[in-house]
């Protein structure tokens, strides 16, 4: 297994245009330190999966690959979300522990292989967690999972306005909100997407949706379960696996919450199509 490392922000010096072509390879020695928690981190089964989404897809393919790999990186890489709000940690993910999975994810399609330009964005490899091209698919799956269901954070990671717009606001922190919205934009746009995130997060500002769909407390022997349990990457390359045995969100605060967004949603302003 791996040890977890956690990566300097002072590297990020060292992240050109050629590094994230792939066409220089720096030394990120000096600037990694151990990290260490009371349970392990199982980094090799991540890269089982890392190197299976990049077989399994082509690069036509490849934003379908974040349904296919959210849930099982997230599987893969026990850690509790106050391990994983550790920027360093991620940096490491990705500067040194899978770079090719980051060039291969999100470089130009149509670039050559020595070609500098169309590299993938710095953002991709250090940044923010709504950016960073590994943080981004644990995170999604943590957050759209159903206690130990897994689905509805593949459906939340097949629409990309999604990812980008409501998994960056607060509102993605409350469950039954994105249970609901899963269930609302199913079969719909992104523009759609787009419009009800931004009506729910102003509706925020004013509702106490937290009142509105009240949630149960995630389970802590649950938590530990699951960080301390077996992991077999190669039984679920075709089957979905389970996450934390949490608690469902319960149905009733779902059902109100569907009903809220989709009153938002009628009145939500979505382009070329409410208008």
């Amino acid at each position: 297994m791996n040890e977890l490392r956690s990566l300097d922000h002072s590297a990020n010096g060292l992240l050109t245009s050629a590094f994230r072509a792939g066409t220089s390879n720096p030394d990120f020695t000096e600037y990694e330190q151990a990290v260490r928690y009371d349970h392990k981190v199982d980094t090799e089964a991540a890269r089982t999966f890392l190197d299976q989404a990049m077989t399994r897809f082509s690069q036509a393919e490849r934003t379908d690959s974040d349904v296919w790999l959210g849930p099982r990186l997230h599987y893969s890489l026990r850690m509790t979300r106050r391990e994983a709000a550790d920027r360093g940690l991620w940096r490491w993910f990705g500067v040194v522990f899978a770079p090719d999975y980051v060039r291969w994810r999100w470089a130009s399609t149509d670039r050559q292989p020595e070609d500098e330009a169309g590299a993938a964005n710095l953002e991709r490899f250090v940044g923010a967690e709504s950016k960073h091209a590994v943080a981004r698919l644990w995170w999604m799956a943590e957050l759209f999972r159903d206690g130990p269901d897994y689905t509805p954070a593949s459906a939340a990671l097949s629409n990309q306005d999604i990812v980008n717009n409501l998994f960056r606001m607060n509102i993605a922190h409350h469950r039954p909100t994105v249970q609901a919205a899963v269930r609302v934009l199913e079969g719909k746009s992104g523009r759609d997407a787009n419009a009800l995130a931004k009506a729910v997060n102003a509706a925020a500002s004013t509702l106490k949706i937290d009142v509105i769909g009240v949630d149960v407390p995630l389970d802590p022997a649950a938590s530990d379960a699951w960080l301390n349990g077996d992991i077999d990457p190669v039984q679920f390359f075709e089957s979905m696996p389970e996450g934390p045995n949490d608690p469902r969100t319960p149905p009733g605060a779902i059902n109100l919450m569907v009903e809220l967004l989709e009153e938002l949603y009628v009145e939500a302003p979505v382009r070329g199509f409410h208008e």
